[in-house]
């Protein structure tokens, strides 16, 4: 699938008035008294994204918006590293993960601890905390893998083993850090000396990168082959770095290459666009990772499914604090670092609902400001809850399912993705029946790409994609807005006011 999020920076948006569905909360903020949230939503636009005959339908208040209508590649390039600088710069944490057996499970198909951390960073960290994905794999095989796995859309996607950095939902490359690359590289030499050498066999060319050539290599011959290789590229006035991973994975690089040298570069820029993040969490199962525990000043979690020569690398630096050597697999063992170095929440909202802790609305309240406001992380538990229904996996009961119709008012509106609008209420209703319907077939939802605004006081607009995906058959996407207003006696103290979904297309 091709990447993309709500809009290509390069592109520009399509403008259109409020739809009818959407003048009912503005009504009911009015009649609520409430005329300043009603004025601000009065004063919006609407954002309509075509994808190939679907699209999304994104209020966006004018003094919310911004200038999506970046010029030419160049300018896409550096507004997406501001951005990522911006969001850096206010920012908590950062956390860079290898995919292969560190955030993906490619053992477990329910993907459950995936989905664990997918939950808990749309709930508590994705308001104030940037995803870094930093990987072996190429674009291509980048693609490949989002498709078969749940995986979060990154604000920053490293590949290729350190040698190509690419920003935001476009997906525009960083054009600085290819040119930094060329210095002492020739690609045509590595594979000009490489083919000389028997034992050692090219990878596919999906593989294959402008900076990156790599191949197959036993164990048993790593060491020798190394050597001999690494002598005629020298020999040849290259200058390259090798990098052995996984007892089979040989890849040559530029010598500035590198998981670690492309994160310091990263860190580099953020900081000259804005400012370095708070904490920085870097996560790996590889020799190829090493490299990203050497970055200074960050944090390193080493899954507990770790590769051997990534295990010996902790054995002879495990006097650092900051590097956790984990007991758990993958995500969980990522999730695990954020509870041992305090950086935050470590509880997801699915592990809440399967160990039935499940907060429940009271049957009464009216309308003030609670203590403690998430719209957005009444978005996460909502849709994990009702992908729990689905599946079978809560109890089907007046109380349990309260959790859905008691944060909802009782004249709120919905648009579904095929257009029809309905009473929000009465649609949830009619799903109860569902209960169980998805048990056994593998499916899944996760919230992605979550951003909430206060519109005003005790008034929120959230906005984000859902993804479902049955076992074995391509995911399905969707693009969602909702507006909330306050009301105490709920779980994340608000309720829903309107919410409207449209689908996605295939990437």
């Amino acid at each position: 699938m091709l990447l993309n999020a709500v809009t290509s920076l390069s592109s520009p948006p399509w403008l259109f008035p409020p739809t009818p569905a959407a003048c009912k909360p503005i009504a009911r903020l009015q009649a609520s008294g409430n005329l300043q949230a009603a004025s601000l939503i009065c004063d919006s636009v609407f954002l309509t994204v075509p994808q190939g005959g679907a699209g999304q339908e994104i209020m966006i208040p004018h003094r919310l918006r911004r200038d999506l209508n970046y010029g030419s590649q160049e300018e896409a390039v550096d507004a997406g590293s501001r951005d990522v600088a911006n969001a850096a710069g206010n920012s908590h944490l950062m956390i860079v993960s290898d995919l292969d057996f560190t955030m993906v499970d490619r053992d477990d198909h329910s993907h459950a601890a995936q989905l664990n951390f997918n939950c808990l960073w749309a709930a508590e960290y994705a308001h104030n905390s940037v995803l870094v994905y930093s990987t072996g794999r190429s674009l291509e095989r980048y693609l490949q893998l989002r498709a078969e796995a749940p995986l979060l859309t990154p604000a920053v996607l490293i590949l290729s083993v350190g040698t190509e950095i690419r920003f935001g939902p476009s997906l525009e490359c960083d054009t600085g850090w290819k040119r930094a690359l060329d210095d002492g590289w020739n690609r045509d030499i590595v594979v000009e000396e490489a083919v000389k050498i028997p034992n050692l066999y090219f990878q596919e060319e999906i593989d294959q990168g402008p900076h990156k050539v790599s191949f197959k290599l036993e164990k048993k011959d790593a060491t020798d082959i190394q050597r001999l290789l690494l002598r005629k590229l020298h020999e040849r006035g290259l200058k390259v770095k090798l990098i052995y991973s996984g007892g089979v994975d040989l890849d040559v690089l530029p010598y500035k290459a590198g998981k670690g040298e492309s994160l310091s570069y990263l860190l580099q820029k953020v900081k000259r666009e804005g400012s370095a993040p708070n904490n920085v969490l870097v996560c790996g199962d590889s020799g190829n990772d090493t490299e990203l525990f050497t970055v200074e000043g960050v944090k390193g979690v080493i899954v507990s499914n770790a590769h051997e020569e990534l295990t010996q690398w902790y054995e002879s630096h495990k006097s650092s604090d900051n590097v956790l050597l984990a007991k758990k697999r993958c995500a969980g063992g990522i999730i695990e670092a954020l509870e041992h170095f305090n950086l935050g929440p470590c509880l997801s909202p699915r592990e809440q609902i399967e160990s039935r802790f499940i907060p429940l609305p009271a049957t009464s309240g009216n309308y003030s400001f609670a203590p403690h406001v998430s719209a957005r992380k009444e978005v996460v538990e909502f849709n994990v809850f009702f992908e729990k229904w689905l599946k079978g996996e809560v109890q089907n009961n007046d109380d349990t399912y309260q959790r859905l119709t008691g944060v909802v008012e009782k004249d709120a509106t919905m648009v579904s993705h095929s257009g029809k609008e309905s009473s929000f209420i009465e649609s949830l209703l009619a799903a109860r029946s569902r209960h169980g319907a998805m048990q056994e077939k593998g499916f899944v939802m996760w919230v992605d790409n979550i951003m909430e605004h206060k519109l005003a006081e005790g008034v929120y607009l959230v906005t984000w994609q859902l993804w479902e995906q049955l076992a074995g058959e391509e995911r399905k996407g969707y693009f969602a807005t909702a507006i909330f207003v306050a009301k105490e006696g709920t779980p994340n103290g608000v309720v829903w006011l309107h919410f409207h979904e449209t689908a996605r297309a295939n990437d």
